[in-house]
């Protein structure tokens, strides 16, 4: 599993933006102006995750003027660059006294990466684990092997 941070959903999203819409931002800004989330606050929280797609969480900065980017965008900026993967993607907001709401975005990148192989083909990759002297990953495909032909 991969963890993003909020600098690193930024910089996707501003690479991805560029690439699709050819045109390079100036910056992203996050936007907390919920008035219709209210219902999400709990103690001095707002916390989006994938449910809340329709959200905009960003307002993305041009030459010439602002664009909205929603929840649903940022997730499809993600999974361009993540292909094939699952990604549970959150925004919190604190609205605490001071803290003027304050954003930090999280993501948690996954993938399905235990394909099902068949003993023959585990024996080949174990053969190629012992070329090229792997000694971890032929210790976990002799682990898998056993467990398939037990």
């Amino acid at each position: 599993m991969i963890r993003l941070g909020t600098q690193d959903i930024v910089n996707i999203t501003m690479k991805q933006i560029a690439g699709i819409f050819k045109m390079e931002p100036v910056e992203l800004r996050f936007v907390n102006d919920f008035q219709g989330e209210q219902y999400l606050l709990t103690n001095d929280k707002l916390h989006l995750s994938n449910q809340q797609y329709w959200a905009k969480v960003m307002d993305c900065v041009f030459e010439n003027h602002v664009r909205p980017v929603l929840m649903c965008e940022v997730l499809y900026f993600l999974r361009n660059e993540f292909m094939e993967s699952d990604i549970k993607l959150r925004f919190s907001y604190d609205f605490a006294e001071g803290a003027e709401g304050a954003a930090t975005a999280t993501a948690e990148i996954s993938f399905n990466d235990t394909p099902d192989l068949q003993p023959a083909e585990i024996a080949e990759l174990i053969d190629l684990a012992l070329s090229m002297q792997d000694k971890v990953w032929f210790e976990e495909l002799t682990t898998k092997f056993k467990q398939l032909t037990a």
